[in-house]
């Protein structure tokens, strides 16, 4: 809102400033209200004759140039005002952003994480597996080689039996043949155990 001096004050202030001047120009003792009409009349006179022309010409124009720095400077304001707003703004989104790539970025190395650990337990579970299954093998392969190992030795044993037996049948057993038999029983037996 615009505050406009009154004019009637501006019009005494300044019809009263040449009448104290030539009170001062001719003695100062005088008193200053004694005036001379005339001179008042043709001050107010020129005073109103300059202050139409100053108004019709010139005050129109530095109010309008007046008003024009004052919007300038209000758009200025405005402007700088929905600057700072939109530099707000970006930070904030660019702050959002950030925010959003780290929660992205942990989401993606828990992710690799829990998927490592899973590959882990997943290789050990197939090793174990297949470690089970080749103890498992093996274990059935002595077995197997355990059972044929005591079938090859009651074969071998079978045989040695009957071979003693018809020895002995053949010959009369004496204490020498008894040895004798006994230790060609003990060498075929060492070497069934070397083969």
């Amino acid at each position: 809102m615009k505050q406009k001096f009154p004019k009637y004050v501006l019009l005494a202030g300044l019809g009263l400033a040449p009448v104290v001047a030539r009170a001062a120009e001719e003695g100062g003792s005088e008193n200053l209200l004694a005036m001379k009409w005339n001179l008042w009349v043709w001050t107010l006179l020129t005073f109103g004759v300059m202050f139409g022309i100053l108004a019709k010409l010139a005050f129109k124009p530095i109010a309008e140039a007046l008003d024009r720095r004052s919007q300038a400077i209000k758009t200025s304001l405005d402007q700088a005002e929905q600057s700072r707003a939109e530099a707000k703004k970006l930070m904030e989104d660019y702050q959002k952003q950030l925010a959003e790539a780290r929660n992205e970025a942990g989401k993606i190395i828990e992710e690799a994480r829990e998927l490592g650990e899973r590959v882990r337990k997943e290789v050990v579970e197939k090793a174990n597996a297949e470690a089970s299954a080749v103890v498992q093998r093996a274990q059935e392969e002595i077995n197997r080689q355990k059972d044929k190992g005591i079938q090859e030795m009651k074969d071998t044993v079978a045989d040695l039996s009957v071979q003693i037996a018809s020895r002995v049948i053949e010959k009369e057993v004496n204490e020498e043949t008894h040895r004798q038999l006994i230790e060609n029983l003990i060498k075929d037996l060492g070497k069934v155990r070397r083969n």
